[in-house]
């Protein structure tokens, strides 16, 4: 019989199992309410799709952990597969080979590999982790039980990293096994035939027969019932592998998973196996994603059978599933090609179900694609065609519909904005400007603001086309440190002023320790003041303030106490979170921590708008914050471009100096400097006006760094020296090997299958100094570190020379990204990051990047993307053409007008005109009529701020797409329009009629 779906395999396992191995797999807990509500809860709920959308390239590809696989359906852990593999249980009872290596979790190994998947390994599997492993490559996560013996579980973790094992899903709902009645009534018990592989040496592999159930009793003896949130911190102790929390069900417990430093979450009732009456787990997987807020990846494990069951929880927030029970029936019914058909028929129709949606990406599937039995109605956004240009003609003809009466003068206008009634906004950063790029980019933007600095008065008096008003930029003023210089294009621009402000000093070590607390308290509040005075005094009063966060207190204090006495409106662009980076220092518990979040959140609320940097943070700030945010992601500027040979030679030139070893100390980089030739650099030589490129240059690797505690910089040099240590083994080179002899034949243009390597490693801050004296001491042969602080300018131009880019930024609480690494790739420059829980918003693994969790990694990553440079490196090559793809599309300026100028827009009550602008004037003789005309309009009122002593009033007439301004100036109009004030001076009026 032609199996057509996943779950005809389990019929055909009942049949071919005996009945206490299929009841093992097939059965629940108790009444088996779950096991059944796993399945039914998916058919509850239903689709909305999408139509008439290009389907005809559909891209299931992602990445877990950091990890690219080809679709988001993974295997999740089965206990005891030899058992569900008859032909192997045949084999081993035949033959001396009792571990045969086609049964089992090898088959299933094998066929995770060949579908390009994960593949989750059992503690209790009937082969070990170094078996499986054996298999050949593939991604495989090690799923764990805690042994009441700590010694067996760290002895489980580390072999399991040493097997090459990418992950931990630690189970936690398991301190007792669940009362399963079919194993009580077939007094299960493992045949004497297998054993728990990983366990055998340890006398812990066999499970003795029991009255009841002899896993359960198995269960009761060995494992930890004392497992709680400290041992999963104790985990990442003894590993660096990622921890995955298995068995979450609510919020509460996500929260605190998260706390503890899970990598992610799973949510699983263990397959229906352990509590019965809780959820199914895609009712659950909403309430777990929402509580996670994007910090970590949420995963569903149950229940799942059809492709439609994929896209439901893909929709619902999951970054992937897990699939269990297919795999052990499809074994038992065909072994390993029944666990591939599985995946397969999975495959496509998770594919065709993307398709009939209107989903090309993953990206794409979002909650609107399906509809739940707990949804409340909702209002969703209808979706906007692009507006076709409006002509003269139609403008005109929009005239027949406004009464005759009025048609006194009629004019055609320009498309204009009224910038607020002051024309200025401030920048506030308390911190070096020099260092704070995104807040550069938004002076900037703000000073090219162009507009119609309208005076009403004058306005009315003279004409609406011969007024006085003038065309004129927004004036900026920056208040901030000193330090470091912005950049030019901030200096330069005449529209925007700076205001430095002088720093805290620094306590001197020579101090009295009994006086440093008094020093530090008083340090916030010298802060306090100076910044107030500066905002609320030195600067001339904007219409709106926007303040760069963290730092977050005296910050918002300050900010928004200057916004209430100079009645402006205060914009807070939320970077991380002021209390996540204290906590790093102090820890999450002191209670200083506790009191910078409430002053942070207090005031945050304040504001009166909102920017943040990623769709993680949005949500955090809407969910737990109560804080609408608008999202504005960094997007390089125009002057972080791919630089041109010319730029790329001049800039070397300049920096030749600092490339000279400044300790003393010979390397690959300083001995090829030796050569004072004027026109060649060790990367480029310059003949006449031609500059080309070194065959045999080393390759630039950037990373900026702020040297701090959330940048682990030690990866680095880790992996530099790993990489330095792996070639030279494969070229079998000994440590006796001269080093003088191996830079002289790179210099003189000996080719070699690995380039030497040059770290810049660019930026300031407190840890600097210890990592410059860990540089000094190690011995590389291939491998260079130069430290340096580059000018604004030059900046731009050393990523647009490098060829790769290092980011170790780990985010303090999850939910920021690194401006350095939208730096890099507007120059063209792929990236290696570190990963964390939202940094795949920004860096698109394969395509943009790679991600990386330890050094190891890393250097394998440096291995791979440099073996063959510079020609034929292709990888690097690749990354590069994809980063230059995405720096196309994505710049600052057009993000900032999308997202950011509609909200401060918005604050500093802006009113945008469309092209065209119907302006027609009305003589005061028709004033009266004007009330009796507008009753007829289905009118709507909404008031506006006063505007040098006279009311401005906003009409909006019910004519299609059309808007009324009105301009009035001894005219007073009263709530709900009773009547029009008095007109001791009558004059024209003014309506702008905007179509």
């Amino acid at each position: 019989m032609e199996v057509t779906n996943v779950m005809e395999y389990e019929g055909i396992a009942k049949q071919k199992l005996p009945k206490m191995v299929y009841d093992y797999y097939a059965s629940g807990a108790e009444d088996q309410w779950t096991l059944a509500e796993n399945r039914n809860a998916f058919s509850r709920i239903l689709f909305r799709p999408r139509i008439l959308i290009d389907v005809s390239k559909i891209d299931m590809t992602t990445t877990v952990l950091g990890f690219k696989i080809s679709m988001p359906i993974m295997i999740a852990p089965t206990a005891m597969q030899k058992m569900a593999h008859p032909e192997a249980l045949l084999a081993c009872l035949q033959s001396d080979d009792m571990e045969s290596t086609f049964a089992g979790e090898y088959a299933t190994a094998r066929a995770a590999s060949a579908a390009g998947t994960i593949m989750t390994l059992s503690s209790w599997a009937t082969s070990s982790v170094e078996e499986v492993a054996s298999t050949g490559p593939g991604i495989r996560f090690f799923q764990l039980y805690v042994y009441r013996d700590r010694n067996v579980v760290a002895q489980l973790v580390r072999r399991a990293e040493r097997a090459g094992f990418k992950a931990i899903a630690l189970t936690v709902d398991t301190p007792r096994l669940g009362r399963r009645e079919a194993d009580i009534k077939n007094r299960f018990t493992l045949p004497p035939f297998l054993t728990l592989k990983n366990f055998e040496g340890l006398d812990l592999g066999k499970m003795d027969k029991a009255d009841d159930s002899g896993l359960a009793s198995y269960v009761a003896g060995q494992i930890d019932r004392t497992l709680s949130w400290k041992d999963v911190q104790w985990l990442q102790t003894i590993t660096k592998m990622p921890i995955l929390v298995k068995g979450v069900l609510t919020a509460e417990d996500t929260r605190l998973a998260i706390q503890a430093g899970a990598a992610g979450i799973i949510v699983s009732n263990h397959g229906a196996r352990q509590l019965d009456y809780v959820p199914a787990t895609i009712l659950a997987l909403e309430e777990v994603v929402k509580a996670a807020q994007g910090r970590v990846p949420v995963f569903l494990d149950g229940g799942v059978r059809r492709g439609t069951d994929v896209f439901k929880a893909l929709a619902l927030g999951a970054s992937g599933i897990f699939i269990g029970r297919p795999v052990v029936f499809s074994l038992a019914a065909e072994g390993e090609a029944g666990v591939r058909k599985v995946l397969q028929m999975l495959r496509e129709e998770f594919e065709l179900t993307m398709a009939l949606s209107g989903c090309t990406s993953l990206k794409e599937i979002t909650r609107n694609h399906i509809v739940t039995d707990w949804d409340a109605p909702r209002a969703l956004p209808a979706p906007r065609l692009k507006a076709d240009v409006v002509q003269k003609s139609s403008v005109l003809s929009a005239v027949t519909e406004l009464p005759k009466q009025i048609l006194c003068d009629v004019r055609l206008g320009k498309d204009e904005s009224k910038i607020g009634r002051r024309g200025r906004a401030a920048v506030v950063v308390l911190g070096d400007i020099g260092r704070s790029p995104r807040m550069q980019y938004h002076a900037l933007s703000l000073a090219r603001q162009k507009g119609s600095m309208v005076d009403i008065d004058s306005l009315l008096l003279t004409g609406l086309f011969n007024s006085s008003s003038q065309e004129a930029s927004l004036d900026v003023d920056i208040v901030a440190y000193g330090g470091s210089d912005p950049h030019s294009a901030v200096l330069q621009h005449p529209n925007i002023h700076l205001y430095k402000m002088k720093q805290w000093p620094s306590i001197p070590q020579s101090f009295p320790n009994i006086l440093r607390p008094f020093m530090l308290a008083l340090k916030p509040l010298v802060q306090f003041l100076m910044l107030l005075w500066y905002i609320c005094y030195k600067i001339p009063a904007p219409d709106v303030y926007i303040v760069q966060n963290p730092p977050s207190v005296p910050t918002l204090v300050a900010v928004k106490w200057a916004s209430w006495l100079r009645r402006s409106a205060f914009i807070v662009d939320w970077h991380n979170f002021g209390y996540t980076l204290l906590a790093l220092s102090l820890g999450r518990t002191s209670g200083f921590v506790a009191l910078y979040h409430w002053i942070e959140k207090h005031y945050g609320k304040m504001a009166n708008g909102s920017l943040c940097v990623t769709k993680a943070m949005q949500h955090e700030l809407d969910q737990n914050w109560n804080i609408k945010a608008t999202v504005l992601y960094d997007q390089p500027p125009e002057f972080f471009r791919p630089a041109t040979l010319e730029e790329k030679h001049k800039l070397f030139c300049r920096i030749s100096k600092s490339l000279i070893q400044p300790y003393g100390i010979r390397d690959c980089i300083s001995y090829g400097l030796a050569d004072n030739d004027p026109h060649a650099t060790l990367f480029t030589t310059q003949v006449g006006t031609d500059v080309s490129l070194k065959e045999n240059r080393p390759a630039v690797i950037v990373s900026s760094t702020s040297w701090t505690p959330d940048e682990d910089f030690g990866i680095l040099l880790e992996a530099a020296l790993m990489y330095d240590r792996r070639v030279a083994a494969l070229l079998n080179e000994n440590d006796t090997y001269d080093e003088e002899i191996l830079w002289n034949e790179i210099s003189q243009g000996t080719g070699y299958l690995y380039p030497s390597l040059l770290f810049i490693i660019t930026g300031k801050g407190p840890e600097k100094e210890k990592y410059e004296q860990k540089i000094r001491k190690l011995k590389l042969k291939r491998v260079a570190f130069r430290t340096m602080w580059l000018a604004a300018e030059d900046y731009p131009v050393l990523l647009g020379s490098a060829d790769l880019g290092v980011c170790l930024h780990t985010s303090s609480s999850g939910l920021d990204l690194p401006m350095k690494v939208v730096d890099m790739f507007g120059c063209g420059l792929p990236v290696c990051a570190v990963s964390y829980s939202c940094i795949e918003e920004l860096v698109e693994v394969n395509r943009t990047g790679l991600l990386f969790s330890s050094s190891s990694e890393l250097a394998d990553q440096l291995m791979m993307l440099f073996k063959g440079f510079p020609n034929e490196c292709d990888v690097l090559t690749s990354l590069r053409n994809g980063v230059l793809e995405r720096g196309c599309s994505r710049r600052w300026g057009t993000g900032w007008e999308e997202n950011a100028k509609p909200l401060i827009s918005e604050e500093l009550g802006v009113t945008e005109f469309f092209t065209p602008i119907l302006f027609i004037r009305i003589e005061p003789d028709f004033a009266p009529s004007i009330i009796t005309t507008l009753k007829f309009k289905n009118l709507r009122w909404s008031s506006l701020p006063k505007m040098h002593g006279w009311l401005l009033g906003l009409l909006l007439l019910g004519f299609p797409s059309a808007r009324v301004l009105v301009w009035t100036v001894d005219m007073c109009l009263t709530s709900g329009w009773v009547g029009l004030g008095p007109q001791p001076r009558p004059r024209p009026l003014w309506c702008a009629y905007v179509v």
